[in-house]
């Protein structure tokens, strides 16, 4: 069986996104994290990876971040929420972008 491809998103669940976003303007930031988070879900089941992939929101409030020094870092270094990692490795800032993330991935 094949390893699964982690990506974890980094939020505040009902907060809108904050700071400078890495996806070009294709964000929405007037919905919150929660509600970005929700639609790159339905984005990523409806997608020809969704067997090779595992998505998992993270509520930097409210979960441990113990192991994620790389995404304290990132947040102490004013990178803006909602942070995307892909297998421990920080990919995007300031939103959650479908598109973006399956081209990271192919």
């Amino acid at each position: 069986m094949e390893k699964k491809i982690i990506v974890e998103v980094f939020g505040v669940r009902n907060k809108t996104a904050g700071g400078s976003c890495s996806c070009n303007g294709g964000c929405a930031p007037a919905v919150t994290m929660g509600e970005m988070y929700n639609e790159f879900e339905t984005f990523m089941k409806n997608s020809e990876m969704k067997d090779q992939v595992e998505l998992q929101f993270i509520d930097v409030y409210y979960d441990d971040l113990d192991d994620y020094k790389y995404i304290i870092d990132a947040m102490n270094k004013g990178f803006g929420l909602p942070l995307t990692s892909v297998n421990g490795e920080l990919k995007l800032f300031g939103g959650v972008s479908g598109p973006m993330v399956l081209d990271l991935l192919q």
